[in-house]
């Protein structure tokens, strides 16, 4: 299993140019450039709520980025928690729409959120990875939020069942 290295992926040294001081201390920068506005949104989001946002890793996991920050500001976690549920829905090579495609049951591939223009004729025969209950939701200090689309924002929400 390795990554498709038939696509641009966001580099560390651009990033620290773009954004100076975020990403200094980053050990890991792995995820494709079509996620790049969304990184760069979070951070345009973040960065005004905690002037010491640090970036320590980004990375795809699961078909979606994952963002690692130490922050304790709400509003910076809440922005991380956007960005993150936002690129399960937009294609890591082009930033079009797009989907978590995951490989069939037996399959050991890597999981991937592409429109299918860049899935391979392989990955766009794979299901569509469906989100459970918890889909679009996170967790921040016991209070539960929820990406409402409509005003692309974090909104607080009440807990989910069984939980």
């Amino acid at each position: 299993m390795t990554h498709d290295p038939d696509f641009p992926r966001i580099k560390k040294d651009d990033l620290q140019a773009d954004l100076p001081g975020v990403f200094d201390a980053a050990l890991y920068t792995d995820v494709g450039i079509g996620w790049l506005p969304l990184v760069r949104a979070f951070v345009a989001e973040a960065l005004p709520h905690d002037p010491s946002l640090e970036v320590l890793e980004i990375k795809e996991k699961f078909g979606a980025m994952r963002i690692w920050t130490d922050t304790p500001v709400l509003a910076a976690r809440l922005a991380k928690g956007k960005a993150e549920i936002k690129s399960s829905s937009v294609c890591e090579v082009c930033g079009d729409p797009g989907y978590v495609r995951r490989p069939p049951p037996g399959r050991m591939a890597w999981w991937r959120c592409r429109c299918d223009e860049h899935a391979s004729p392989d990955q766009r025969s794979w299901p569509r990875r469906e989100f459970g209950a918890l889909s679009g939701l996170m967790q921040v200090r016991g209070q539960w939020y929820r990406y409402d689309a409509a005003s692309d924002a974090m909104i607080e929400t009440e807990t989910p069942e069984g939980r």
